[in-house]
């Protein structure tokens, strides 16, 4: 039993891997061919090339839900083809243990997606943008922002330039009371990031009095307290699909406690979060078109139908996520429903088989 458990596995995933290559080929030659309107100056094709195959490992980890899809209807169909599922059943092996050994090498593609997703993806997007922008002539450095605004309880900031090192240049703090006056203003000319906290050089501090009258106070150097770090400074640069999944959490966390509209991060965490879930429901759905209704139809028809159902999933998945900014409502319901809708429908249907 264990030699034939080892080789259903291995046939899946055999499939899932070889399906997630032609699929991020696929991917990759048409985003290339995209990418080659922006080539203008130093932007060379090459230069294209190292950018598109620099967001290979963000691409490849979108893709895995659908290559477990895919995959699992093109590795359960050979061997249905070749009537190596009929005689399993005949010797006594039930379907619940062919869908585990399924759910087996599925597991691998969740542990890499979670690798990927955690440490990898970052990393490159922030490599591939930097580069990017280094050869455009542009500041796209991983931490490098200009006129970035931002709110801490009743202090408005406008921060000039952050370097990616860290320092702060030409900041403006407005603080204002509870009814939306201005109280203060303050001029810094630099911050650096010591010790926990930032420290603020050559202050200009107005204060706007009830009678009308401002006075003015210059100092060389102040202390402020802030959960605002250089990291989530970095973190501002990038758009939340390409954050691992403990800065989103971080990162969405700090924002909601400032009063800031946290929602995409939220939603993009959940998405992450239940992303091993999500390649588990396809995987079952693979499963229920081999042993369910459509197992009687050709290999073709198989697929076809597991890409029409992965694509339903992405765009139901997505459409929920936009309705959930726009409506308010709960990112873990957004990013939830369409992954328990696929897992009833696949257990329901794996259930019903005979």
């Amino acid at each position: 039993m264990r030699l034939l458990s080892s080789y259903v596995s291995r046939t899946v995933l055999a499939a899932m891997m070889m399906v997630l290559v032609l699929l991020l080929g696929l991917e990759l030659v048409f985003s290339y061919i995209g990418e080659l309107q922006d080539v203008k100056g130093g932007y060379t094709a090459y230069e294209a090339l190292v950018y598109i195959l620099s967001t290979g490992p963000r691409r490849a980890y979108s893709m895995l839900p659908i290559a477990a899809l895919i995959g699992g209807i093109a590795g359960l169909g050979m061997m249905a083809g070749a009537s190596e599922l009929t005689v399993m059943r005949a010797s006594g092996v039930s379907i619940g243990r062919i869908v585990w050994w399924v759910l087996r090498p599925a597991m691998v593609m969740v542990v890499a997606g979670l690798l990927l997703g955690q440490f990898v993806v970052p990393y490159t997007e922030q490599m591939a943008e930097a580069r990017k922008g280094i050869v455009l002539g542009q500041n796209n450095m991983a931490g490098w922002l200009n006129s970035y605004w931002h709110r801490e309880g009743d202090r408005l900031i406008r921060i000039g330039t952050v370097e990616p090192e860290g320092p702060l240049h030409d900041l403006v703090f407005f603080r204002f009371s509870a009814d939306g006056r201005l109280l203060e203003n303050s001029h810094v000319e630099t911050a650096r990031y010591q010790q926990g906290q930032w420290t603020l050089f050559n202050v200009r501090e107005t204060r706007l009095l009830p009678d009308g009258t401002s006075t003015i106070a210059v100092t060389p150097e102040q202390r402020w307290n802030s959960q605002l770090t250089p990291e989530f400074l970095r973190l501002a640069t990038l758009e939340p699909e390409y954050l691992s999944l403990s800065n989103l959490y971080h990162y969405a966390r700090y924002m909601k406690q400032q009063g800031l509209d946290s929602g995409a991060f939220f939603l993009e965490f959940w998405k992450k979060a239940l992303a091993p879930l999500a390649t588990i429901s396809m995987v079952l759905i693979a499963c229920s078109f081999i042993f369910g209704g459509l197992r009687s139809v050709s290999m073709g028809l198989r697929i076809l139908a597991g890409v029409m159902a992965g694509l339903l999933f992405r765009y139901g998945q997505d459409f929920l996520g936009y309705a959930s900014l726009v409506y308010d409502f709960s990112p873990v319901a957004a990013a939830g429903l369409p992954i328990l809708a696929c897992l009833l429908i696949g257990g329901v249907a794996i259930a019903r088989v005979k």
